[in-house]
């Protein structure tokens, strides 16, 4: 989280870095959904600490409507979930008691939501390329992940993401060519009308009412 970070809204929504924070900038505006300020928390590993740099910001206590998504990368959803309810338990904060809920106490309302669809495991990327799927390009992107993938080297295959892999080459098909999936957002390459991304809608809508 930036050191000069101030709360300036009563709806917050926490997530875990700056390419997220043009995505979700990008979603809500796409919803008409309007004041949702959105903190770069700078990596799953860090909302334990961050949450603790935040809650003790001015203007934290006045939040209406708190927001978190995170990945569940390799791991299941409800294991990502119940680390962020542990995180706002030990902050004496209300959470939801399960996956795809609202939680409402007094007047602050939490959601938690764990990409890419709230249940399984992977990233914002697999959400993005579900919604490219049936283009004609996915096949032009299959040949290439096919093609470099077996001429990786042995000491980077550790650190090879397939999905952000495959979410580059997207980006180098459209133009002008952007280096990330936020800015892609907000260039409307992502079409935020597929059914792929009704759920994280859903969640957004039903988190931040107006």
């Amino acid at each position: 989280m930036d050191k000069n970070f101030k709360i300036s809204s009563k709806s917050l929504l926490a997530v875990e870095g700056k390419d997220e924070c043009n995505f979700f900038e990008a979603l809500l505006n796409h919803l008409m959904i309007k004041g949702v300020q959105c903190v770069n928390i700078g990596g799953k590993d860090k909302f334990p600490f961050e949450l603790t740099a935040l809650s003790i910001l001015e203007g934290f206590r006045s939040i209406e409507q708190l927001g978190f998504v995170r990945d569940a990368e390799t791991g299941i959803a409800e294991s990502a979930f119940q680390s962020i309810c542990g995180i706002l338990g030990k902050h004496n904060l209300p959470f939801p008691s399960k996956l795809n809920e609202i939680k409402v106490q007094g007047s602050m309302r939490v959601g938690i939501y764990i990409m890419p669809d709230n249940s399984g495991s992977g990233m914002l990327e697999n959400l993005c390329l579900q919604s490219i799927k049936d283009e004609p390009i996915t096949g032009c992107i299959d040949n290439y992940i096919d093609c470099f993938s077996s001429h990786i080297p042995n000491i980077e295959k550790s650190k090879y993401s397939d999905p952000k892999a495959r979410v580059q080459a997207y980006l180098a098909s459209r133009a002008p060519i952007v280096n990330s999936l936020g800015l892609a957002a907000k260039r409307e390459f992502w079409n935020f009308k597929h059914p792929g991304f009704d759920d994280i809608k859903n969640f957004m809508q039903s988190l931040f009412k107006l």
